[in-house]
């Protein structure tokens, strides 16, 4: 048996070696050379064909990397075709895009080749951990006297937990909405609190468990309100980085830079929103990727978060250089679509309850905000948001939605009172302030009888009752918080850019580091996931997540639900073969220029 697993992996090895081979080959080559490609083509083809068959007993562990740099090699693959689709119809070379996606192929060949288990455990997973060990103790158990000696232990398990969940907390605070800064850092300092009062009680001697159960009780709370406040805050994030998709898009960026003049301080400006954007998209991606049902959608949004890390430090410079509109188009081309993707991946997983009632409460805060002082370009940006819901729905996984009872009528009234939003702000001049916003409050109305029409009983006392509690009850003390040497979780996603890491590192909140806590991703290492019953977690309550991503919905099938979890890796990997098999039949119909 052994030597059958080291003949495979000497097969792959060799099919791995090869490609890495043509694809120096493929550098070498100054002009169109669509048969270079085809080649290529054909043994990436054999390399994915032998990782399917060797993957199933042998790499679960680097199952969702090899995927992702499977799905990476196919993006570049059909954007070289692209490329030499481009320099055909213009008659000329565009060496930058080429060396563009042949280094990201590269790249993704290099890390196939020294695989290595990630060491980041994502949020929902250490969060999940930590809320199974603090149920414990409320169990009716007895504790030995052994168990009472690893109560030290435990608590530093469960501080270290804490720390790693600040540390994802705070990189979502760095480019989240203004108005959940504070409330996320108040909320941090209580976690801290709570902690620090659970550590204390289990380091005293002959400690009173009522105490301790009590302060375990507390920082389960604490954490579930913080775990709360996160989902909301994600769904508001989330309407507001598909706004700004359109605002700060490329096409606008590039009419920028063409009317720029020596005071560059608007291009400048345009580009830190941009960035910022693209900064909110990569943890909406991170949250999402955890949420996912199966590996398909996993590498869907790790491929576009990938795709976006490239780019990154490749797509600005591109529009600002003289010369290069061909290349800055076929990056802009790129972009677009793995935003394309990368939203539509998004809607698929999102509930439709809670979305519409994000917006529901946004457009509220709005005109509420309209009423006191007229805000035209406020009400644009909500009418604008209103677009999300409009694809939400459009989506066939979504539609079936609209079929029972009036949902169907209530989002067609919905469309229509979008439409005349949309209409009235386009002359708001010769209208009464009164008037507009009159327009948005029948909107309001007509949105809420759709989610009333979409929600149950049980989400919806599940929403309100944790939505109110977390904002009513903080007291915030952006000052007071320390955070005691937590810093934001910075890894990248597949490509080294140590631009945008730098960019990410940077703090937003009020944070002082100290030196008393050891490396976090070292933390991350050695954390232990607690083992529970094959139902899943143990945890008491159901997550706010139940109602706000439809993987959580299918707790109410667990045979279901284990089963889409579970699924195989070949699948993901027969995709991918599919793929290469239409772009490899795609390829012969450019004809190589003479």
């Amino acid at each position: 048996m052994e030597n059958i697993k080291s003949a495979s992996m000497r097969t792959l090895k060799e099919k791995l070696n090869a490609c890495h081979l043509l694809l120096n080959d493929g550098c070498a080559y100054k002009e169109i050379n669509t048969n270079w490609l085809n080649k290529f083509c054909a043994k990436f083809f054999d390399l994915t064909n032998a990782l399917h068959d060797y993957m199933g007993h042998n790499l679960e562990e680097h199952v969702e990397m090899i995927s992702l740099c499977l799905t990476q090699v196919v993006v570049c693959i059909r954007y070289l075709e692209c490329t030499f689709k481009a320099e055909t119809a213009n008659g000329t070379v565009i060496p930058a895009s080429r060396q563009h996606f042949l280094d990201r192929m590269r790249w993704c060949l290099e890390r196939l080749r020294s695989l290595h288990p990630s060491e980041e455990q994502s949020f929902l997973k250490i969060m999940d951990s930590t809320l199974d060990i603090l149920t414990t103790f409320n169990s009716d158990i007895n504790e030995t006297e052994g168990e009472e000696k690893d109560l030290l232990s435990i608590s530093k398990q469960i501080r270290g937990n804490v720390d790693l969940i600040l540390s994802h907390i705070l990189a979502f605070a760095n480019v989240a909405l203004q108005q959940d800064k504070k409330a996320l850092s108040a909320l941090c300092q209580k976690v801290l609190r709570e902690c620090a009062a659970f550590q204390s009680e289990c380091e005293i001697k002959k400690s009173n468990r009522s105490n301790r159960n009590l302060r375990a009780t507390s920082l389960e709370h604490a954490l579930c309100q913080l775990e709360d406040y996160i989902n909301e805050a994600l769904l508001r994030l989330v309407f507001t980085c598909f706004l700004d998709f359109d605002k700060f898009s490329i096409e606008k960026m590039r009419n920028v830079f063409r009317k720029m003049s020596s005071d560059d301080s608007i291009a400048d400006e345009i580009i830190a929103d941009f960035d910022v954007n693209v900064d909110r998209t990569t943890q909406i991606g991170i949250f999402a990727i955890a949420f996912s049902p199966n590996l398909k959608m996993r590498t869907k949004f790790r491929s576009c978060l990938a795709s976006f890390e490239s780019l990154d430090t490749s797509l600005v410079p591109a529009l600002q250089t003289t010369g290069s509109e061909l290349h800055s188009e076929l990056l802009e081309q790129h972009f677009n679509e793995e935003v394309r993707k990368f939203k539509t991946a998004l809607q698929e997983i999102i509930d439709s309850r809670a979305f519409v009632s994000c917006y529901l409460e946004m457009l509220t805060v709005g005109i509420i905000a309209s009423e006191k002082q007229f805000n035209k370009s406020q009400l644009q940006d909500l009418a604008q948001m209103s677009c999300a819901l409009i694809e939400h729905f459009q989506l066939p996984i979504n539609q079936k939605i609209l079929l029972k009872s009036k949902q169907g009528d209530y989002f067609q009234q919905y469309l229509q009172m979008v439409r005349e939003c949309k209409a009235i702000l386009m002359c708001a001049a010769q209208v009464e302030p009164q008037r507009i916003i009159k327009r948005f409050k029948i909107l309001r109305t007509v949105l809420r009888k759709l989610h009333d029409g979409i929600a149950t009983d049980h989400l919806e006392n599940t929403f309100h009752t944790t939505a109110g509690a977390s904002r009513d009850n903080l007291s915030v003390n952006v000052g007071m918080l320390e955070f005691m040497g937590t810093i934001p979780s910075t890894s990248s996603i597949l490509y080294d850019n140590s631009q945008r890491r730098k960019r990410v590192q940077r703090p937003m909140i009020g944070i002082r580091n100290t030196s008393t806590l050891n490396n976090l991703h070292g933390n991350a290492a050695q954390l232990n996931i607690t083992k529970t019953n094959n139902h899943g977690s143990v945890r008491r309550r159901e997550s706010l997540r139940t109602v706000l991503f439809k993987r959580q919905n299918m707790t109410e099938n667990p045979k279901l639900y284990n089963s889409i979890c579970n699924e195989s890796a070949s699948l993901q990997i027969s995709d991918i073969l599919d793929q290469l098999t239409h772009l490899s039949s795609g390829l012969s119909v450019i004809e190589p220029r003479t």
